[in-house]
């Protein structure tokens, strides 16, 4: 992972107040980094008359998927979403006599149609580049049965990733230190406070295009001055 730039946003927001002075205004230290995956993905519906038949049917494509990523280091599965076969939704029909009635009602569950949905991203290094990504593609293809309307599988649009941005965790906390260190060189005597707002809270991540990230965490920063002496008499 390669460092692009360590960014501080903004001029310090330091208040010389009197004692009853509040916490500055929030600031952030920021840092860019880079990706460190491509991530594809990819869906499949698979629809179907029998409820178990569509469970089998998905559970297949996960074997077969799992088959492909397999003991291949720098090539990761992860499954985001399934579920188990659920009848369609039906739709409203005139009923002679007597309003309307729902599809599915009892007399028509034997023409109720069962559908599953799961989800996965499929994860490469992204110093592969183009190539990694082709071979995500690969293997991805050909899990449903291509002239079948009841397997649909789609493949979304690439995105880069970071592997965790908890990594940086620390490097964006001695940012804030060194920040808080400096400020005080500067100032005189007086009580200097710092609180670190989002300290437990995830880092925040921006996506800054292409391969870059852009991570941060917020704080706070005050300076009150001492009172001043009184004058002897």
């Amino acid at each position: 992972m390669r460092f692009l730039s360590l960014l501080l946003l903004l001029p310090l927001a330091l208040v010389a107040q009197g004692s009853n002075a509040g916490a500055g205004p929030r600031q952030h230290v920021r840092l860019q980094v880079e990706a460190g995956k491509i991530m594809l993905p990819l869906s499949v519906t698979i629809k179907g008359k029998d409820r178990s038949t569509v469970d089998a049917r998905v559970d297949a494509i996960r074997k077969e998927l799992e088959k492909r990523f397999a003991d291949q280091p720098g090539w990761e599965l992860r499954e985001t979403f399934a579920e188990f076969a659920r009848a369609e939704a039906r739709s409203y029909a005139p009923r002679s006599g007597n309003g309307s009635k729902l599809f599915g009602d009892d007399e028509d569950k034997a023409d109720a149609t069962f559908v599953a949905n799961a989800r996965w991203e499929l994860i490469t290094e992204a110093e592969k580049g183009v190539k990694g990504l082709e071979v995500l593609r690969v293997k991805a293809a050909d899990l449903t049965k291509p002239k079948s309307e009841d397997e649909k599988q789609t493949l979304g649009d690439p995105q880069y990733v970071l592997n965790d941005p908890e990594e940086f965790r620390n490097e964006l906390l001695d940012l804030i230190k060194a920040d808080f260190e400096e400020a005080q060189k500067h100032l005189p005597e007086g009580q200097h406070t710092l609180e670190i707002t989002g300290l437990a809270g995830p880092i925040n991540v921006a996506p800054l295009g292409g391969k870059r990230f852009e991570l941060s965490l917020p704080y706070r920063m005050s300076f009150l001055t001492p009172k001043p002496e009184k004058a002897a008499k």
